[in-house]
């Protein structure tokens, strides 16, 4: 028999050693370029089924709140008023701010009517014909009790929102920075209530996320913040869905999905895309997933715990890229969950491209940076707070769904119609991202978002679309 001695394999222990020295650095460049969590898959589910979704904090927050929500009353009957000559106000867009009415809350019922302009001033006084209470257009508005004049208030946030610093917006309209960041932060909690009433039950087919890095003006002891802003857009219109600040973890692409499933329609499944993260996967799975009963492969013994698995009709995909030393080398599709051949399908149905990409959010979050100024890139116009960061982007998020053509929503005309002076015929008809999804069926300027009214239920756009 051979001698297996100890004293030879000492050398060849050495030897694999050796060798093991000097290609680790090969198979840890060869790890790194690899999608975090993920390995190559072409296609198919995640490479391990969960037994149970992962926790989403937004939707607890969102069970607890429909358990205390109140339920909506119906609707009064309609005032027809035959006494007097007709209406020249339009106050479709009122209601009566007194809980104790009947009519408090409800819009385009009559009961309001307009008593003139109080005092000689710029807002008209209106009153409700039921309990005769008299109220300023302005109540639960910005402009409500303010000194200065609504024309420069609404001009100091389109400022903003086209991207000024507040700083700089103070000093070209001379006020108080601490002012204009007032009007800004009462701006965009009412610009959030503008969006979350106007924009919902969409019928989306294509959907882009994606992250941004934030830094903060205020300093801590370990050095300035670092944050992550969360978007969300529908590839097709061009709407800026939803915004989340946070750090870059499932905790966060827990509360973006989230946002985004609020606003979809019941029943639609859009195609999502998205990079790498790994963190997308499993917030999609936690809420387009379903309990799947796992048939027994014994007779005996106990039978599998269900599975927490997709919907059969969730598709999702990611661009994989693959980097060194910074730099992009190459770009590849992955299929996450869904095959290749339904995901391209999807693409073409959608009609914005036919290759799996990201150019849709990227796009956004380059108008993003301009338009919010705490987000451009080498600028001292930092946001000290992640408050006040967030104020910044429900503006600007708010100004670009609603105020802001978008030139490739443009619909050509059915008839060039003329312009005055000689200028040439108008063909185009622009279109902002809320009119493309059927939000809103107008252009909204910045003052009439202002000074719309929001009711404290949804009930239909007609009237103020």
């Amino acid at each position: 028999m051979p001698d297996h001695s100890a004293p030879p394999i000492v050398p060849s222990l050495g030897l694999l050693v050796s060798y093991l020295i000097i290609i680790w650095p090969v198979l840890y460049s060869w790890w790194s370029v690899l999608p975090a969590g993920y390995p190559q898959l072409s296609s198919g589910q995640l490479p391990r089924e969960p037994i149970a979704p992962a926790a989403c904090p937004a939707c607890e927050a969102e069970r607890c709140a429909n358990e205390q929500a109140m339920p909506r009353r119906e609707p009064p009957p309609r005032i027809v008023q035959r006494r007097g000559r007709r209406r020249q106000v339009d106050t479709g867009s009122h209601y009566c701010p007194n809980r104790n009415c009947r009519y408090y809350g409800w819009l385009g019922l009559g009961n309001i009517r307009a008593n003139g302009h109080p005092n000689g001033g710029l807002w008209r006084q209106l009153e409700c014909t039921v309990c005769h209470r008299a109220f300023l257009e302005t109540v639960n508005t910005i402009f409500y009790r303010k000194q200065v004049k609504a024309e420069v208030i609404w001009q100091v946030l389109t400022a903003l929102a086209e991207g000024v610093g507040i700083r700089k917006t103070a000093r070209i309209f001379g006020f108080d920075p601490n002012t204009v960041q007032k009007w800004l932060r009462q701006a965009a909690e009412h610009m959030e209530a503008v969006s979350h009433y106007l924009i919902h039950d969409l019928h989306l087919t294509q959907v882009q996320v994606d992250e941004l890095w934030a830094l903060l003006g205020k300093r801590s002891g370990e050095g300035r913040h670092k944050r992550w802003v969360w978007v969300g857009v529908d590839a097709v219109s061009k709407l800026w869905l939803a915004t989340v600040i946070g750090d870059r973890s499932q905790a966060c692409a827990q509360r973006l999905i989230h946002a985004i499933v609020l606003l979809l329609a019941p029943g639609c499944l859009p195609l999502f895309l998205s990079d790498q993260w790994s963190a997308y996967a499993s917030a999609l799975l936690t809420h387009f997933g379903q309990w799947v009963a796992i048939p027994r492969r014994s007779a005996r013994g106990r039978p599998p715990k269900p599975r927490w698995q997709a919907l059969p009709g969730l598709l999702y995909a990611q661009v994989v890229k693959q980097r060194l030393k910074g730099h992009v080398v190459s770009v590849t599709q992955r299929a996450v969950f869904g095959s290749l051949e339904a995901i391209e399908t999807a693409l073409k149905l959608s009609g914005v491209g036919q290759i799996i990409n990201t150019a849709f959010i990227e796009r956004l979050n380059l108008t993003i940076r301009q338009h919010v100024a705490a987000l451009g890139r080498k600028v001292s116009d930092l946001a000290k707070t992640i408050a006040g960061l967030k104020d910044q982007l429900s503006l600007a998020r708010a100004y670009h769904n609603f105020c802001l053509p978008h030139a490739t929503l443009r619909l050509p005309l059915p008839q060039p119609q003329p312009t005055r002076g000689n200028g040439s015929p108008k063909k185009w008809q622009p279109r902002t991202p809320a009119m493309a999804a059927g939000a809103t069926n107008r252009i909204w300027r910045m003052k009439e978002l202002l000074l719309w009214r929001i009711p404290p239920w949804r009930q239909g756009v007609e009237a103020v679309a």
